[in-house]
């Protein structure tokens, strides 16, 4: 066995442990019996995830029939590093680290982690014995062992409406858009303009007929959080598909909220300084 594929192994592993560690790090005061937010209720990217992990659970149900092992760290690795770390995980960190403890759109997301790590760990346990039986015990009895450990659980069960999310598409259609927004965002980032993405305002442009602009369309109101931008905006009106114009915010007369990081045409005085009025929602409901 050469360095090369033990190094790769060994980059797979941190990837499933550190997935782990952001989902359990992120519910520390969730408690799904009461917390939960029903399906429906969701958010839509919240129930893309779900649709993607049901996804998951299906290939890996067929690879483990099978005898096909290294499928399942295939699917697995794939699922963690490009749906969960570099898509889901990023764009929900907003989300978590600034909304008020129990907003709904909070509570959202922290139900999908939930989900999805019990799910993850399941498909993952009969592989990685020790990791996984360390996560679901920190999770669910807070210490290192727990009486009722992983490898005593069922093969997750999918909810039929997980697999029918009518949104899918749609969500699968902006996250495609997404690398084009990125790659405008490297391009002001290399010509020093913006720092963080969060120091850009972006505006989409297209023809209202097409798939793509409708689906922007439909989700105007999660795109700036999706491209962990300070604003996204839709426009009809390009003969193309879609165009993108991103513009650093200070360009634009706005300034930074130093909670969020988002830039807002004002900030509001608060008993904990100036912040923008999301946070001052955030701010005063988690002070009542």
């Amino acid at each position: 066995v050469s360095e090369e594929i033990l190094g790769h192994v060994g980059e797979t592993y941190r990837l499933l442990r550190n997935t782990f560690r952001f989902q359990i790090s992120n519910l520390f005061d969730f408690d799904a019996a009461k917390d939960a937010v029903a399906f429906a209720l969701m958010d839509p990217l919240d129930r893309w995830a779900l649709h993607r992990t049901a996804q998951l659970v299906t290939q890996c149900a067929a690879a483990y029939d099978a005898y096909e092992f290294h499928k399942v760290y295939q699917f697995c690795n794939q699922f963690c590093s490009v749906t969960l770390s570099s898509t889901y995980h990023d764009m929900l960190k907003d989300r978590l680290y600034t909304l008020a403890p129990r907003s709904r759109q909070r509570r959202s997301a922290q139900t999908a982690v939930h989900a999805i790590f019990s799910a993850l760990s399941r498909v993952l346990a009969p592989v990685l014995v020790f990791t996984t039986d360390e996560a679901w015990s920190y999770l669910y009895a807070a210490s290192e062992f727990s009486n009722n450990p992983i490898h005593l659980q069922s093969w997750p069960e999918i909810p039929a409406e997980w697999t029918s999310h009518p949104d899918a598409d749609v969500v699968d259609a902006v996250v495609s858009i997404r690398a084009i927004v990125n790659e405008r965002l490297e391009a002001l980032r290399k010509a020093g303009a913006i720092g963080k993405s969060l120091d850009a305002a972006i505006t989409v442009s297209g023809d209202a007929e097409s798939a793509g602009f409708r689906a922007l369309e439909s989700l105007s109101g999660s795109l700036a959080e999706m491209f962990i931008v300070s604003s996204a905006t839709v426009k009809a009106g390009s003969d193309s598909p879609f165009a993108i114009d991103a513009q650093p915010c200070a360009e634009l007369g706005l300034v930074r909220c130093p909670r969020c990081w988002r830039w807002v045409e004002k900030l509001h005085n608060t008993d904990l300084g100036e912040t923008c009025p999301r946070c001052v929602e955030a701010l005063e409901s988690s002070l009542n």
